[in-house]
C-alpha cells in the first residue's frame, strides 16, 4: 500500500518536521558533541530523593497511582500547583482552574485546538518554539510572526499584524509568546515591554498563550512578573515539570478560566483521557518534600557556570551579531554569514559538531534572517566539552562561509 498517497492534509501538514527529526538522528551518532537538543542536564536529578518520594507513593498510594487519573489531574496535584503558583509566580487560582497534562506541549495543543479555526492566523514571535509552530500548522492554524527586538515583542508591530488580519477577514484570536528566557533566543521581556503588549492584546481582544517552561531558570537579574499575573483573565498559563523535574515524567499543566479549563479537559479526552496518576503522584510527593524548590536551586548553579563557559568560548567566534546574552534558560542565539542548513550539515558530517539552524523557528522559514540564525543550547553538553564544541563549530563556519 502506498500510504504516502493516503495522508491527511494534517500528516500533510507537519511533513516539513522531518528535516528536523533527520538531523537530530544525525546529532545521535557516537562522537558527536550536539548543542543541539533543549535537555535538562542529569547533574540537576536528585536521584534519591526522586527514588524515596517514589517509594512513598508505592507504599501509601499504589491502588491509585496505578490506575486512572481524573481527567484534569489528581485533585491534591492541583492544589499543590495553585499554591506553588501563588508562592512563586504571584498567580492566584483555584484548582479547579488547572488542568494537568501530558507535557506542556500539550497544554499548548489543547489552547490551539480550543481557539483556533483552520486558516486563523495565530500570531507567534518570530522566531519561536519549532514544535509550536509545528502544532499550529497540524490544527489547520495559519503562524503569523510578529518582530521582537532585545526588549521582546514589539507592541507596534503586534498592532499592525493584528489589525492587518482583522481588515482581511481572518481577524487573529490567539496570541503565542515566551516572555522569560524563550525557545530558542534565551531573550526576556521587559516589564514595560510585557504591559505594552498585553495593552495591545486587549486591544484586538487576543487570547495570549504564555509559554512558562524556562520561567523558574533564572541565574542572574530581577525576577519579572508573569504575563498572567498581569492579566489574569485573558492569559492561559503553560508550565511545565520537563525543566523542574524531568522530562521523563512527561507532566505539564495549564492555567487559565475554569471554563476553559473543563473544555481543554474534554479535548484531553481524544488525545490520551488522562495524564498518568503513577507520576503524577511521584511529582505531588516530590514536590511536598522541597524537591522541585531544591532541584531548581541547583539547576540554575549548573547553567548559570555552562552559560557562562560557552558565551567565553564564543568571544572570537565569527557570528554577524552579538550573541544574545541570557538571564536564564537553556540556548544563545545568534546570526552568521552563511546559510545554517548547509553549516549543520558540514558541521555534523566533518566536524563532528551538532546545533539547530534558525529556520525551523519562524513562521516564514524561508526568511532572510531565518537562514543565517543558529540557535546552541548548552543546558545538556558536558562542560568540560564546551570549548572543543565551539572551536569545532567555528572551523565549520569559516569553512562553509569561504565557500
Amino acid at each position: 500500500m502506498n500510504w504516502n498517497t493516503r495522508f491527511s492534509d494534517a500528516a500533510s501538514r507537519i511533513a516539513d518536521a522531518d528535516a528536523v527529526i533527520g538531523i537530530l538522528k544525525l546529532a545521535e551518532q557516537p562522537g558527536i558533541i550536539s548543542l543541539a537538543g533543549g535537555m535538562p542536564d542529569p547533574g540537576v536529578f536528585r536521584l534519591e530523593e526522586t527514588r524515596e518520594a517514589m517509594a512513598r507513593v508505592l507504599r501509601d498510594h499504589a491502588p491509585e497511582a496505578l490506575n486512572y487519573s481524573p481527567n484534569p489531574g489528581i485533585s491534591a496535584l492541583r492544589a499543590f500547583l495553585a499554591d506553588r503558583m501563588a508562592r512563586i509566580e504571584d498567580i492566584h487560582c483555584d484548582p479547579e482552574e488547572i488542568l494537568v497534562c501530558s507535557g506542556g506541549l500539550e497544554g499548548i495543543r489543547h489552547a490551539f485546538n480550543a481557539l483556533v479555526n483552520p486558516g486563523d492566523p495565530v500570531l507567534v514571535e518570530d522566531p519561536t518554539y519549532m514544535v509550536a509552530l509545528q502544532v499550529c500548522r497540524e490544527l489547520g492554524g495559519v503562524p503569523t510572526g510578529v518582530p521582537s527586538d532585545g526588549d521582546g515583542l514589539v507592541p507596534e508591530a503586534l498592532d499592525e499584524t493584528a489589525a492587518r488580519a482583522a481588515r482581511e477577514g481572518r481577524p487573529a484570536r490567539v496570541l503565542y509568546v515566551g516572555p522569560s528566557f524563550q525557545n530558542p533566543t534565551g531573550r526576556t521581556w521587559t516589564l514595560p515591554r510585557r504591559r505594552a503588549v498585553l495593552e495591545v492584546a486587549e486591544r484586538h481582544d487576543l487570547a495570549v498563550v504564555e509559554d512558562h517552561a524556562y520561567g523558574e531558570l533564572r541565574y542572574e537579574g530581577e525576577r519579572l512578573p508573569s504575563l498572567k499575573s498581569l492579566a489574569p483573565e485573558r492569559v492561559i498559563f503553560v508550565h511545565t515539570f520537563s525543566k523542574i523535574f524531568g522530562p521523563g515524567l512527561r507532566l505539564g499543566w495549564v492555567a487559565a478560566d475554569a471554563g476553559l479549563i473543563e473544555r481543554l479537559g474534554l479535548l484531553k479526552l481524544g488525545t490520551d483521557q488522562c495524564s498518568s496518576a503513577l507520576t503524577q503522584r511521584l511529582a505531588l510527593a516530590y514536590g511536598e518534600a522541597g524537591g522541585l524548590d531544591a532541584q531548581v536551586r541547583r539547576a540554575r548553579g549548573l547553567y548559570r557556570r555552562k552559560r557562562d563557559a560557552m558565551l567565553a568560548a564564543l568571544v572570537d567566534f565569527p557570528s554577524r551579531t552579538p550573541w544574545l546574552r541570557p538571564e536564564g534558560g537553556f540556548f544563545l542565539w545568534s546570526e552568521v554569514d552563511c546559510d545554517t542548513e548547509e553549516l549543520l550539515l558540514r558541521s555534523i558530517e566533518r566536524h563532528g559538531v551538532a546545533f539547530v539552524a534558525g529556520n525551523c523557528f519562524f513562521a516564514d522559514p524561508a526568511s532572510a534572517a531565518a537562514r543565517v540564525s543558529i540557535r546552541l543550547s548548552y543546558s545538556y553538553v558536558a562542560e568540560d566539552r564546551i570549548p572543543e564544541a565551539i572551536r569545532r563549530l567555528g572551523q565549520a563556519l569559516r569553512e562553509t562561509a569561504g565557500s
